[in-house]
């Protein structure tokens, strides 16, 4: 079940996610139970993630339901549409060993371009994705 559903401002749903803009402004992205993330799935979400932000870069948390896997090519297809997308910074909020693991396992060989971070409590990850749209924004308006 997604956390925190009553922030979703507007949302945008199918078959194996539900992607919603919380009133904060932080993408919320839910993947359904039994979901198998391939590079369709990939492919579908980065225009539904395009769609949702205007194309704009944004602050994400990726949360999936029971028994949630990605396959290889999509790890590896990650790196390249992370340069397509709008995140700005993501937070993948775990819930089982299983999904820590896998979450860590991206990290570790397939380093994302922008920030990145694992979290067992979601309200921890919603606090860091806050502050790290606070410190980007900041430097935009720095000229160095």
């Amino acid at each position: 079940m997604m956390k925190d559903q009553e922030r979703i401002a507007s949302k945008i749903e199918n078959d194996f996610a539900l992607v919603g803009l919380r009133d904060d402004g932080i993408i919320h992205v839910y993947f359904k139970p039994h979901t198998e993330i391939t590079v369709t799935v990939q492919e579908i979400l980065l225009v539904v993630y395009n769609e949702i932000t205007g194309g704009k870069q944004m602050p994400f948390i990726f949360e999936a339901g029971e028994y949630c896997t990605i396959s290889r090519e999509a790890r590896e297809n990650a790196s390249q549409l992370e340069k397509q997308s709008p995140l700005l910074a993501s937070v993948v909020f775990v819930n089982t060993l299983a999904h820590k693991i896998i979450a860590e396992f991206y990290y570790k060989f397939n380093k994302p371009v922008r920030p990145y971070k694992v979290v067992w409590d979601f309200s921890e990850g919603i606090k860091w994705l806050k502050e790290v749209d606070l410190e980007i924004e900041s430097r935009k308006g720095s000229r160095f």
